[in-house]
């Protein structure tokens, strides 16, 4: 942005001085042009860094959901293509569900015998004062098996796992004959949720200081050359992780200059530019517009629009 700026003033001075001659070019002038540049430079520098703070370190987030299935068994079929929409409720694959049905069936069938033993016991409660420890008994067991039953049922049901949410799966290396393992720790497939990008720039701490949420923003995108988006700051997240401090025995050690923390913030695009292929891990570069030192704005939005156009040749 330096550079620019004194391309800038470098070329008004030509204009002014060589090209217009509108004033002498001698010792007095030149010490003139050169103090005046330095002064004009440093003070837009620093009132832009302020009030309207450029990050380069735009990034697209989207939540994730791995799969892991509540049933261990063989995978028979997986019906979704890598990178294609998923839809929630869409079948994502079958684990085999024969032995979750024998299970059923099996309880299914104990619990008739119970309940007939049960029927039975109830009948004799008022013969004799013993028949009701049967009877309790009876219940019992009849409770125990209903329950396993209800187990049973919903392993057989969880054989089948959909989509939790609307979104794509990617990186898709499952195939029916595979185990599929229900430990939390080995999860089998990702989806990603597309339906609500994050986006973060991170600032530093300085440059936060007149930054408010609902302050006007623009955009440029690696991956979308010549354009801008406009949006909001939606949030400003206070806290970054060099300042967390976990439970531990072992004491603070400063050992060398710790390097200045960089703050978050949450930006939401306007939602005319919704549809855009944003793909989790998009980069590019983000100017926020405060309230102070709106006359200058003009400079930000000129320097966004050139990363915009050097997106073109992958600077």
């Amino acid at each position: 942005m330096i550079a620019f700026l004194t391309l800038c003033y470098g070329a008004i001075v030509w204009l002014i001085f060589i090209k217009l001659k509108l004033l002498p070019w001698n010792g007095k002038t030149q010490a003139a042009v050169v103090g005046i540049g330095i002064t004009a430079i440093f003070s837009l520098v620093v009132a832009m860094s302020l009030c309207q703070p450029l990050s380069k370190d735009v990034r697209v987030y989207q939540r994730v959901v791995q799969i892991v299935p509540r049933v261990t068994g063989r995978v028979i079929e997986v019906p979704i293509t890598e990178n294609a929409p998923v839809a929630k409720g869409d079948v994502l694959f079958q684990i085999d569900p024969e032995e979750f049905q024998y299970e059923v069936d099996r309880l299914t069938a104990d619990l008739k015998i119970k309940k007939i033993v049960l029927d039975d016991a109830k009948a004799l409660v008022g013969a004799r004062v013993a028949a009701e420890i049967k009877r309790e008994r009876a219940q019992a067991a009849y409770d125990q098996t209903f329950a396993q039953l209800q187990a049973a049922q919903l392993d057989l049901r969880e054989s089948t796992v959909y989509a939790p949410v609307d979104g794509v799966v990617t990186n898709l290396a499952l195939a029916p004959g595979q185990i599929a393992s229900q430990m939390a720790s080995l999860p089998i497939m990702t989806v990603i949720d597309t339906a609500t990008p994050i986006i973060l720039a991170s600032f530093s701490q300085g440059a936060l200081s007149f930054v408010a949420v609902g302050d006007p923003v623009e955009l440029a995108f690696d991956g979308l050359p010549g354009r801008t988006v406009t949006g909001r700051v939606e949030a400003i997240i206070p806290a970054t992780g060099q300042g967390q401090l976990p439970p531990s025995g072992t004491l603070l050690e400063w050992t060398e200059q710790p390097i200045p923390g960089r703050f978050g913030v949450r930006l939401k695009i306007d939602d005319e530019y919704s549809d855009l292929p944003l793909a989790a891990g998009a980069s590019g570069v983000a100017a926020v517009y405060t309230d102070r030192a709106q006359a200058i704005q003009i400079v930000r939005k000129v320097v966004i629009r050139m990363n915009s156009w050097l997106n073109y040749i992958g600077v």
